[in-house]
């Protein structure tokens, strides 16, 4: 180490700490600390959410199908997502609706709702065991979720749909 007017160098000319350890060297030392807290924290263990076994019933609507549709429903069916072939609950209960489109009635400067015919609205009520957290209801790999839309199967239909509402059944 250097000593210039009683004061003590920590770097010189050259860059060099101490006359030792370059000022490259710290900051790559200090940039792999980082990288490695940043990745023990990111990929550490985190809180470990419980999941628990429950049993829902949810709604699952399907709109705009034909007749033939409604008289393939079986209750007691097993329903799948017909893309990716998971479980997605039994069916317990369904309604056939009229499809309803809303219309302008120039008359009367409004506008109403007006049934098509040969079209219906299916809303089939769902039974599944799900494993549920503080974030997710999950039926083997599906997320269910008021909102969510997937393709449904069952023995002799499939359609596309929504889920429009879910309810814990208290055993």
């Amino acid at each position: 180490m250097l000593i210039h007017g009683g004061v003590m160098k920590l770097i010189n000319k050259k860059g060099m700490v101490f006359e030792k350890i370059s000022i490259i060297d710290i900051v790559i030392v200090l940039a792999i600390i980082l990288i490695g807290y940043y990745a023990l924290s990111f990929l550490g263990s985190k809180d470990v959410d419980t999941v628990s076994k429950q049993t829902i019933h949810y709604t699952f609507e399907t709109e705009d199908v034909n007749e033939n549709f409604a008289k393939q429903l079986k209750l007691d069916g097993n329903l799948y997502n017909s893309s990716k072939n998971y479980y997605v609950g039994k069916l317990i209960d369904y309604e056939v609706l009229p499809f309803e489109i809303i219309v302008p009635d120039l008359q009367k400067g409004v506008f109403v709702k007006q049934a098509v015919e040969n079209r219906y609205v299916v809303r089939m009520t769902i039974e599944a065991n799900t494993d549920q957290n503080a974030y997710n209801i999950r039926v083997n790999q599906e997320n269910i979720k008021v909102g969510a839309m997937f393709p449904i199967k069952g023995k002799g239909f499939a359609s596309y749909g929504y889920i429009i509402d879910i309810k814990e059944v208290v055993k």
